[in-house]
C-alpha cells in the first residue's frame, strides 16, 4: 500500500463525526509513526489528534498505533520472569488527579512481598505541574513498609523514548487523546499477562480486543475507579472484560474481607498510615481482594476463591 501523506491523513478524518472515515489498520501504522519521529508538524499533530476524539477511535486504529509505538520501544530493562514465577504487567499509565491513591500498586507490591507472582508496573509522568501525583503518593505511604516491597517499574517515557517529546504539544492541547490510549497499551514482557484500566464504556471491550490480537493471552480490562486497575469494592460491581471476549462483574461480596470504597477517597489518604499498621483496617482488606483479583490474571485459571485460599494460607 502507498503510503499515505499528512495532508490526505488529516483530510480523511478530519471531516467531523460523520464525514470521517476511519484510517486502515497500515493507515493508522504509518500515521503513528509520523507522529512519533517528527513526520507531522506541531499544527499536524494537534489536528490529527483533536480529529481522532471526535470521530472516536476504532479497534483496527488502535492495533496499527500500537505496532508504531512498539517498533520505537526500547527492549526491556527488567527481563520478562520464567512463567513459573507468574508475570504481571500492571498498567497504571493514567493522568488523573482526581484519584489520591493507587490500591492496585499497593496489592501488587503485596504480591510480590509473598512471592505469589512477579509484577511489573507501567506508569506514566503525567502532563501538569502542581500536586503530589497519585502514584508519587501512594508510594510515599506505604514506603518502607515491611509486606510491600518495591517492584520493578517503568516509564512510558522511558520505554518509548518518542514519547517524551511530545509532552509540551500534549499539555498545550489539554485534552485526553489517542495517546493516553495507547500508554495503557504498552507492556515491556510481550506475553505476560496484563492488567490495565479504563474508565470509557466504548473502549472497555476494544482494549481487550487489541491486546489479543497482539499476542496477549491472558488479560483484563478493569473498568476501574478514575479509569484505574483499582476495583470500586461500592455497591455497583466493578465490570471487567477479559482477552478472550469474556464479561464479567466483580463485587465485594465475592470476598471474605469486608471492605467499601472510603478506601479511596481523599479524605481517607491521611488515614492510611494508621490504616497500614492495623491488619484489620479498611485498607488491609481492600488491599487482599484487590491482590486476590490480580493473582487470578497473574496464574491463568485461578479462581477468586482459589485466589483468596492462597492469600489466607
Amino acid at each position: 500500500m502507498e503510503a499515505l501523506d499528512p495532508k490526505t491523513i488529516l483530510k480523511a478524518v478530519g471531516r467531523g463525526k460523520t464525514l470521517s472515515r476511519d484510517l486502515t489498520r497500515e493507515e493508522m501504522r504509518h500515521a503513528m509513526q509520523l507522529l512519533l519521529t517528527g513526520g507531522l508538524t506541531p499544527v499536524q499533530v494537534g489536528a490529527f489528534l483533536q480529529a481522532l476524539r471526535i470521530k472516536e477511535t476504532k479497534a483496527q486504529e488502535l492495533l496499527g498505533a500500537l505496532e508504531a509505538a512498539t517498533a520505537l520501544q526500547i527492549p526491556a530493562l527488567e527481563p520478562q520472569p520464567d512463567p513459573e514465577e507468574y508475570p504481571l504487567v500492571l498498567n497504571l499509565a493514567f493522568d488523573s488527579r482526581r484519584k489520591p491513591t493507587v490500591l492496585s500498586l499497593v496489592a501488587a507490591r503485596y504480591l510480590a512481598g509473598r512471592k505469589l507472582c512477579r509484577p511489573l508496573a507501567v506508569w506514566s509522568p503525567g502532563l501538569n505541574s502542581g500536586n503530589l501525583r497519585p502514584l508519587e503518593a501512594t508510594e510515599r505511604l506505604v514506603s518502607g513498609h515491611p509486606d510491600l516491597p518495591a517492584i520493578p517499574s517503568i516509564s512510558v517515557d522511558d520505554l518509548v523514548p518518542a514519547w517524551k517529546g511530545l509532552a509540551d504539544l500534549r499539555s498545550q492541547l489539554g485534552f485526553r487523546t489517542i495517546l493516553n490510549t495507547l500508554e495503557k497499551l504498552l507492556r515491556p514482557w510481550p506475553t505476560a499477562p496484563v492488567v490495565l484500566g479504563i474508565a470509557h464504556d466504548n473502549f472497555l471491550f476494544r482494549l481487550g480486543e487489541v491486546l489479543a490480537d497482539r499476542g496477549v493471552a491472558c488479560g483484563v480490562v478493569v473498568k476501574g475507579n478514575h479509569g484505574t486497575c483499582d476495583l470500586g469494592f461500592g455497591e455497583t460491581a466493578t465490570e471487567l472484560a477479559h482477552f478472550d471476549g469474556r464479561q464479567e462483574t466483580i463485587g465485594r461480596e465475592q470476598f471474605p474481607w469486608p471492605c467499601d470504597s472510603s478506601v479511596h477517597l481523599l479524605a481517607s489518604r491521611d488515614k492510611w498510615p494508621a490504616w497500614l499498621q492495623d491488619p484489620a483496617s479498611p485498607l488491609w482488606n481492600a488491599i487482599r481482594c484487590q491482590a486476590a483479583f490480580l493473582l487470578t490474571v497473574a496464574r491463568p485459571g485461578c479462581s477468586i476463591s482459589e485466589a483468596v485460599e492462597l492469600l489466607q494460607s
